[in-house]
């Protein structure tokens, strides 16, 4: 997302377990913001799901981290099918439409199936989880799936680049997370969902100019340490949480020792797991370290061809993209022509905003080896693709005129 430690063993980070000036109710009344606040007479009990549903909820979430989401979506099905009544099921459906969301996110077009799925699953986590609060049954997981639904969603819309929404919908969602945790201090997974909103609130809003007066009362200490409570003692989503750390260390605090520590840790976890290597390629490249990215590509992708690994065969082009990008850092221009090229002409989804990326790249290495004729094939393609990640305005600016290196280290290092 054990939960079996009392609220005692919450001391070594007072930080995140202050008492009550009030009643537990007292800290469902603020505004979403702030600390999580936790009542020292509230309950500390394991968080378990129904009969059976904690297994199923191991199982589906090792496969959603292998993308074998037709498997992780028949065991979350089961959930909804033991238990209709309860959000836990639901959630676990939300979240899997988030995975696949993931990994096409590149791709313009052709996710609205996956989008309505999230929006009613989600939305029916939410409805089930008002039922639970209103019967006054089971409020710490009526509140944990409540917030983590909403916050959910409000991850969904940020993605989309949709502030406002995001923002209200991670307002709510930390809200009733923190509802959750004066509840139950012993629902670690909830510091999640508190972390993240704190965190990105805190740092957004230098890079959203005007929507960063919508990200006000975040706090990026207590939102990292919350996070790092959920890796260490959540129950479901201690994966995530790494996940997360390994992005916060990298692309903002820019602290790649403990990226790679947390990086490390993953593959530990799953060494068969070649998504788990995604991320160490990705902390290479914000570690501009072009070496190891180009290393780690290659031992990638040989193991990739001794065994593939069903899901990640749609993104073999940002590999072949990130080896192209550290051999035009190292000015190895030939080199990397011939590896952008490949990434082109082996995919399998020629559609995904990767490959459009390829071509730009591609185009940029022929400039800076003098081949502007075919330099200015490849700028017409990518300008004519869908756009992502500004791709059209850098292939428009091709056309005009040739990138020099500064240029197009640039484009690869921005944030």
């Amino acid at each position: 997302m054990k939960i079996l430690l009392l609220l005692a063993m919450l001391s070594p980070v007072p930080a995140l377990a202050q008492p009550l000036l009030g009643s537990a109710t007292s800290a469902t009344e603020d505004d979403g913001l702030g600390p999580a606040l936790v009542d020292l007479g509230a309950s500390t009990r394991p968080f378990v799901l129904s009969p059976g549903a904690d297994a199923r909820y191991d199982r589906g979430i090792a496969y959603m981290y292998r993308l074998e989401f037709d498997k992780a979506e028949g065991e979350f099905k089961e959930i909804v099918r033991l238990d209709p009544e309860g959000p836990s099921g639901y959630f676990a459906l939300a979240a899997l439409s988030w995975w696949r969301y993931s990994q096409n996110f590149d791709v313009q077009g052709g996710l609205k199936t996956v989008e309505e799925e999230f929006v009613s699953n989600s939305d029916k986590v939410i409805e089930l989880s008002k039922h639970m609060v209103k019967e006054g049954r089971d409020l710490d997981q009526a509140y944990f799936f409540m917030g983590s639904a909403y916050g959910l969603q409000g991850r969904w819309y940020a993605v989309q680049r949709s502030w406002w929404r995001s923002y209200t919908h991670g307002k709510k969602g930390r809200k009733f997370l923190k509802k959750c945790v004066a509840v139950n201090p012993a629902v670690y997974d909830a510091y999640l969902g508190l972390g993240i909103f704190d965190y990105y609130a805190a740092t957004l809003p230098g890079t959203l100019g005007l929507a960063a007066k919508l990200f006000v009362g975040g706090d990026r200490q207590r939102g990292m340490e919350y996070v790092k409570l959920a890796k260490e003692k959540g129950r479901f989503f201690k994966v995530e949480a790494r996940f997360f750390l390994v992005e916060i260390y990298s692309m903002h605090e820019k602290d790649f020792k403990a990226a790679y520590a947390e990086t490390a840790e993953l593959r530990a976890m799953d060494p068969s797991n070649m998504l788990f290597r995604v991320g160490e390629i990705m902390t290479h490249i914000q570690a501009q370290d072009w070496p190891g990215v180009l290393d780690e590509c290659g031992a990638f992708l040989g193991t990739w061809e001794a065994k593939p690994e069903k899901g990640l065969e749609t993104q073999l082009a940002m590999i072949y993209l990130s080896a192209g990008d550290a051999l035009i850092a190292m000015k190895r221009y030939e080199e990397a022509a011939a590896w952008l090229a490949t990434g082109i002409e082996k995919t399998g989804f020629p559609e995904k905003g990767w490959v459009t990326y390829c071509y730009l790249r591609r185009a940029e290495a022929l400039d800076l080896l003098g081949r502007r004729e075919e330099a200015l094939a490849d700028y017409r393609i990518a300008a004519g693709r869908p756009n992502f990640w500004d791709s059209k305005k850098y292939a428009k600016a091709g056309l005009k005129n040739a990138p020099d290196y500064k240029e197009v280290y640039r484009q690869m290092t921005v944030d």
